[in-house]
């Protein structure tokens, strides 16, 4: 089991390599200034969207597998109401409710749900992390 400070470890690994490519290409733009290439812009707003949209990379190896423990009894059929695992349109009224109210929904149990699912040792942002991924159109 991959455990927490090695989730947090590979979120921050990601950052790191964003700001590296901003750093590096920052230099490159004040060392030449006006000579900047096309090619250099490119890759600078390649890296720039890269960091802005950190939630679209690979999903998180612990995430997958708390889903594979916890989660994956319920949802991956829908047993007893339970939204159906990466069918978006399931989770389409539930995502307008918000994040907050799904959380909270999470922590404290719902219809058949229990508390915190099946998960008792899940964080909050573990939580959120595997409503994430479970209302994804398909399992990345």
């Amino acid at each position: 089991m991959v455990n927490t400070k090695q989730a947090i470890s590979t979120k921050f690994e990601r950052i790191l390599v964003c700001v590296q490519f901003i750093w590096y290409f920052r230099t490159i733009i004040r060392i030449k200034r006006s000579h900047v290439s096309i090619m250099s812009q490119k890759i600078l707003l390649w890296a720039l969207l890269s960091c802005a949209s950190l939630s679209s990379w690979a999903v998180d190896p612990f995430t997958v597998e708390l889903y594979q423990t916890s989660c994956n009894i319920c949802h991956a059929e829908g047993v007893g109401g339970a939204p159906k695992s990466f069918d978006s349109s399931v989770w389409v009224e539930r995502l307008a409710k918000g994040k907050d109210v799904l959380l909270n929904n999470a922590i404290a149990g719902y219809k058949g749900m229990p508390p915190l699912g099946m998960c008792s040792d899940c964080t909050q942002e573990d939580l959120v992390d595997l409503i994430d991924y479970m209302s994804t159109e398909q399992a990345k």
